[in-house]
C-alpha cells in the first residue's frame, strides 16, 4: 500500500514541477508568488481536512518533543518555499529537479543516523549515484557554475531534506491532513517575514491565476498521500521512491518543456537517478 501512495505522490510531484517552472518564469516577485502559492495550499489542504474530519483526540497527547519536531519541520518547508522559486525562475525545470535530488539525499542520511534506519551497500551506492547525478549537470556548465540560483537551489534542497527527515516523527499518530494544514499555515509565517505589500500580492495572484491553485492543489494532495506512505514505511523506503519525480521532470522538461540545453547530460544525470532510486529502495 506504501508504495501504491507512494508512486500517485510522484505524478501529483512531478505534474507540479513542470507547472512551478512555467509559473515561476512569469512571476515578478517570486517570495511574493510563494506566499501566493502557500496560501492556496493551506486552502485546499483545510478543505481535505474538513472534508474527512478525522479524529483530533490524540492531540492532547503529543510530547513536547513531537511539537519541537513539528515547529523544526515547519521551518525546513518554510525556508524551502520562501526560496526554491527563486531558483525556479532562472533555472530550467529538468535542472532544478536534478539539483534538488540533494533533498532525498539528505533526508536519507538523516534517516540512518537520526531515525537509526538501516544502512546496506545498495542504499549508500544509490545515494552517491543520486550526488552523481546532481554534479554531473553541474560539472563544468557554464549557466551554473557560480550562480546565485545554483547556491539558492541547494539551500532550499538541504531545507526540504531536512523537513523530510523530521517529517516521520513529527506525523507520528497525527492524521496527514491535520499535519499538511499546519504545515502550510505556519510556512506562511516564514515566507512572509518581514512583509509583503498588498500590490505585489494582488499582481502575484494575477499572474498565477487558477494555474497556481491548480499547483498547489497537486502538491497537497502530493504531501498528504507521502505523509500517509511514511505512517506505513520507512523513511528510507518511501523518500527515494518519490523523488523518482525528479527522473519523470527531467525526462519531461526535455521533451514537453523543450528544455534542449545540455541534453546528453541531463539524460545521462537522468539514468544516474533511476538506478540511485532503484538501489535506494
Amino acid at each position: 500500500m506504501w508504495l501504491l501512495l507512494s508512486l500517485t505522490a510522484v505524478l501529483m510531484f512531478t505534474t507540479q514541477n513542470l507547472l512551478m517552472r512555467v509559473l515561476a518564469v512569469k512571476s515578478v516577485h517570486p517570495r511574493t508568488f510563494s506566499f501566493v502559492f502557500n496560501s492556496w495550499a493551506t486552502f485546499f489542504a483545510a478543505i481535505l481536512f474538513l472534508f474527512e474530519r478525522p479524529s483530533l483526540a490524540v492531540l492532547p497527547q503529543i510530547s513536547w518533543i513531537q511539537w519541537v519536531l513539528i515547529v523544526a519541520a515547519t521551518l525546513g518547508y518554510g525556508l524551502y518555499e520562501r526560496t526554491h522559486f527563486l531558483a525556479r525562475k532562472q533555472l530550467d525545470a529538468s535542472t532544478t529537479a536534478i539539483l534538488f535530488l540533494l533533498s532525498p539525499v539528505i533526508t536519507f542520511i538523516g534517516a540512518l543516523l537520526f531515525l537509526h534506519e538501516p544502512l546496506t551497500f545498495s542504499k549508500l551506492t544509490g545515494a552517491a549515484l543520486l550526488i552523481g547525478a546532481s554534479l554531473t549537470v553541474v560539472h563544468k556548465n557554464p549557466k551554473l557554475q557560480a550562480s546565485r540560483a545554483v547556491w539558492i537551489a541547494v539551500f532550499a534542497a538541504m531545507m526540504l531534506g531536512l523537513a523530510g527527515v523530521f517529517d516521520k516523527p513529527a506525523s507520528i499518530g497525527i492524521p496527514a491532513n491535520f499535519y499538511s494544514v499546519a504545515l502550510w499555515g505556519l510556512s506562511l509565517c516564514i515566507v512572509a517575514f518581514p512583509s509583503i505589500s498588498w500590490k505585489q500580492l494582488t499582481d502575484e495572484f494575477k499572474i498565477g491565476g487558477w494555474k497556481v491553485a491548480l499547483t498547489a492543489f497537486l502538491n497537497v494532495i502530493g504531501f498528504v498521500l507521502y505523509v500517509k506512505a511514511l505512517a506505513l514505511a520507512d523513511v528510507s523506503l518511501v523518500t527515494p521512491v518519490t523523488s523518482s519525480a525528479g527522473t519523470l521532470t527531467v525526462l519531461a522538461g526535455i521533451f514537453i518543456l523543450k528544455e534542449k540545453s545540455f541534453m546528453k547530460r541531463k539524460i545521462i544525470a537522468g539514468v544516474l537517478m533511476l538506478i540511485g532510486i532503484l538501489l535506494l529502495r
